[in-house]
C-alpha cells in the first residue's frame, strides 16, 4: 500500500510544538547565561549566534529523533510519522538529507516549504524529496 502524506492542517501545529521545544532548548539557557532577554531578540551579534543555535538544536533535534523513532514530540502529539517513500522505516540518510534542507525549507517563515508542498500536491517539502521521505498519520 502507497503511503499517504498528512495534511498541512496536521503537519503545521506539530511543527509549531516541536518549535516551542527547540526555543526552549535553546533560550532559557542563553538567559541562564545572564543574557538578556532584550538582548537576543535586538539586532546584532547576540541574536545572530542565538539564531545559529537554534538552527543547530532544530536540526540535530529533528534529525535524531525521526532518525531514531520516525517522530518528533510534535509528531507525536499529533499522530504523525515520516516515513521513507516506499513505506519502510525512515534511515539516517534520509533523515539527514531532509532535516539538512531546513534551511531552505524554512526561508520566508517556511514559505517555501508550503508553497513547495501545495505546488506539489504530494505532500513533499524539499527535504522530502531530496530525503526520499513522506510525512505520514499514523495509524
Amino acid at each position: 500500500m502507497t503511503p499517504v502524506p498528512a495534511p498541512l492542517t496536521i503537519r503545521t501545529p506539530a511543527f509549531l510544538l516541536d518549535q516551542v521545544v527547540v526555543t526552549c532548548l535553546v533560550v532559557p539557557p542563553v538567559l541562564g547565561l545572564g543574557v538578556e532577554f532584550g538582548t537576543i531578540v535586538s539586532p546584532g551579534e547576540p541574536r545572530q549566534l542565538v539564531f545559529v543555535a537554534l538552527m543547530a538544536v532544530a536540526f540535530a533535534y529533528h534529525f535524531l529523533a525521526e532518525w531514531l523513532t520516525g517522530r518528533t514530540l510534535g509528531k507525536e502529539l499529533f499522530n504523525l510519522r515520516v516515513l521513507a517513500d516506499d513505506g519502510s522505516a525512515l534511515g539516517l540518510r534520509g533523515s539527514f538529507l531532509r532535516n539538512a534542507l531546513r534551511l531552505i525549507d524554512g526561508l520566508g517563515y517556511w514559505s517555501v516549504a508550503v508553497f513547495v508542498i501545495l505546488l506539489r500536491g504530494d505532500g513533499k517539502r524539499i527535504g522530502d524529496v531530496v530525503g526520499r521521505t513522506l510525512v505520514v498519520q499514523s495509524d
